[in-house]
């Protein structure tokens, strides 16, 4: 599989008007039907491991590990809106970081 079909894009504008920290936002070509592949690219990109995929009605909801921090990578269907959260505030710093990575491979 070719992880390099996605191009995530921070998406600052969602970011800002949400005023949220402990979510980074993203722009990608990610729909309901493709979303498996997306995640796992993502989670490759990052090199973090997948360790729980639910699935509901409208929303994917995956569980990922970054370095020994938990945090979701999660799509919602109806306002096509892809972002990743962490499940501890404390560890916004792992976020940022991760960002940073996300940056740079779209340099």
């Amino acid at each position: 599989m070719d992880n390099n079909i996605f191009n995530f894009i921070i998406n600052s504008t969602a970011a800002s008007s949400f005023n949220q920290q402990s979510c980074l936002y993203l722009d990608a070509l990610v729909n309901w039907d493709n979303f498996e592949q997306a995640a796992t690219a993502l989670a490759s990109q990052i090199d973090a491991t997948i360790t729980n995929k639910d699935v509901a009605a409208d929303i994917h909801r995956w569980q990922l590990d970054f370095e020994g921090v938990r945090l979701y990578l999660i799509f919602e269907d109806t306002s096509d809106s892809l972002w990743l959260e962490l499940e501890s505030k404390e560890d916004q710093e792992t976020l940022d970081f991760i960002a940073t990575m996300i940056e740079k491979a779209n340099d």
